[in-house]
């Protein structure tokens, strides 16, 4: 069965979001720019893919980071920054988990992700 494919204008709204900008970063030749909207956990367990394609489970990236990614290029340090999110027992629960996962940006800056497509950023309590 394949895999639902991130709706179009889901994947406009990430980009948008993310100012056009790969969040990834973690390969050498990143574009800097964005051309798609990359899940933060693996939709390989099958199931209400669904659930993995709102804007809180998606990060902009660009093609070649994306695909450094599926590769495990630099998975700790994805996973340490929210870009990344280990699966739970179901997707439902996992997107769930990325509600509550802050992503940080590659300027340091940490947000939370929300399924409306917008993001808050977390304030430091120094």
């Amino acid at each position: 069965m394949a895999k639902p494919a991130i709706p179009k204008k889901t994947v406009a709204l990430v980009l948008e979001r993310d100012g056009g900008l790969c969040i990834l970063r973690i390969s050498p030749d990143c574009l800097g720019y964005a051309s798609c909207a990359d899940h933060r956990a693996n939709r390989g367990s099958g199931g209400a893919g669904q659930a993995l394609n709102q804007p809180s489970m998606l990060v902009a990236a660009c093609g070649i980071c994306n695909g450094a990614k599926a590769d495990g290029v630099a998975r700790d340090e994805l996973l340490r920054r929210g870009v990344s999110l280990l699966p739970d027992s179901t997707h439902r629960k996992t997107a769930l988990r990325a509600l509550v996962t802050p992503v940080e940006y590659p300027s340091g800056r940490t947000f939370y992700l929300l399924d409306d497509g917008t993001r808050e950023e977390v304030k430091n309590e120094d």
